[in-house]
């Protein structure tokens, strides 16, 4: 479920909000469709059910490891809008402040995909609420 931009470029800074329990991971997820490609460079037409496929190893490896090694999570989101500010971007809802706390400050010494993980504590808590009304209008 895509999230509203307004609140997260308020908040983007890397502060303490007491009572966070929310993570953001910016762009931790590559959509296949934006980045499938042969050997000679053209552009690779996955079928819905082979992006859907990898879209779920994706979220269940995530989603899995951050609970064993943090704490329990009440809800995930990855943001699957094109907005250059959004587009895979994951929240981690967890259900206590000192685990969203330890999974920011390890997760910023770890890399995934071959890429550094940016991750920040997020003030959104109410993922309904926060959903960007651009992308769902179409």
């Amino acid at each position: 479920m895509p999230l509203t931009d307004h609140l997260l470029f308020l908040c983007s800074s890397t502060r303490i909000y007491p009572g966070v329990v929310t993570i953001l991971l910016q762009n931790l997820y590559i959509a296949p469709q934006n980045t499938a490609q042969s050997a000679d460079g053209s552009h690779i037409n996955l079928t819905e059910v082979q992006a859907q496929q990898i879209f779920d190893e994706f979220f269940e490896e995530v989603f899995v490891e951050c609970e064993e090694k943090y704490g329990e999570i009440e809800e995930m989101n990855v943001c699957d809008n094109l907005g250059d500010h959004l587009v895979g971007n994951v929240y981690i809802k967890f259900r206590r402040e000192e685990d969203a706390e330890k999974a920011v400050q390890d997760l910023n010494e770890r890399w995934f995909g071959g890429r550094p993980v940016h991750a920040e504590l997020s003030p959104v808590t109410d993922f309904r609420e926060a959903c960007c009304r651009q992308y769902e209008l179409g």
